[in-house]
């Protein structure tokens, strides 16, 4: 895993720069982090989680020079060029089903897949379906769901269109809608948006994310607490 600075996972950048949507790395503490294009506006604390699924027919595909599947076009599609760089996503339904590939750029009607992860069977127009998300494509959290995916949670402020490092492992801030119990867990899910609330007594991983367990209890709701991470 590659190490990062201290100071590059306590600011945010207007230009993704060396750095790839996904990419993890650690600090010299040990923590690890996530680098991920934000699309929101973040306080230091808050939660992020995927902002784009995008589900999909009618696809078709085509090969490379070397003959690999890594070619799959939509012609009614609109895509924003390089929207989907980065992610992932699985043929869902009708010829194909069950194949998985990860994105490496796309323009306006088809994806341009890492040969890595280049198909082994051919889609169908009549019936190919796609569902690809950008998992570092993030927003802030919403509020009261449980289960969101939960990526990571920003250690500094950061405005929409930022790219920056997010926290998964580790000790760190996270702002609760109510008072957390040191050593108990904490969950997405509170009435603020980006904010975390205590975990659900004799309820697991099934019914709620688990995101961490508290370290040093918020004073009052609404307010920091310092946190210990796990996000997988």
């Amino acid at each position: 895993m590659n190490t990062i600075s201290f100071q590059s996972v306590y600011q945010t950048i207007t230009a993704r720069g060396e750095f790839k949507l996904g990419q993890r790395a650690s600090t010299p503490d040990g923590r690890e982090w996530q680098f991920v294009k934000n699309g929101s506006t973040i306080a230091n604390g808050n939660i992020v989680v995927p902002a784009t699924v995008t589900s999909t027919d009618l696809w078709s595909s085509s090969t490379d020079q070397q003959g690999r599947i890594v070619y799959l076009t939509r012609a009614a599609s609109t895509m924003t060029l390089g929207a989907f760089e980065d992610a992932i996503g699985v043929v869902d339904d009708g010829t194909g089903v069950g194949q998985t590939f990860k994105i490496r750029t796309n323009d306006a009607t088809t994806l341009t897949l890492y040969p890595e992860t280049a198909l082994g069977t051919a889609l169908a127009v009549a019936d190919s379906d796609l569902t690809f998300i950008g998992m570092s494509d993030v927003v802030i959290a919403a509020v009261t769901s449980k289960v969101q995916m939960t990526q990571g949670a920003f250690q500094c402020a950061a405005v929409s269109g930022d790219y920056g490092w997010t926290l998964t492992e580790g000790d760190g801030r996270a702002v609760a809608g109510e008072v957390l119990v040191v050593g108990k867990s904490f969950v997405s899910g509170d009435d603020t948006t980006g904010q975390v609330v205590k975990g659900t007594t004799a309820k697991g991983g099934f019914d709620e994310q688990e995101l961490g367990y508290a370290i040093v209890a918020n004073a009052a709701a609404d307010q920091g607490a310092l946190v210990r991470y796990f996000i997988r």
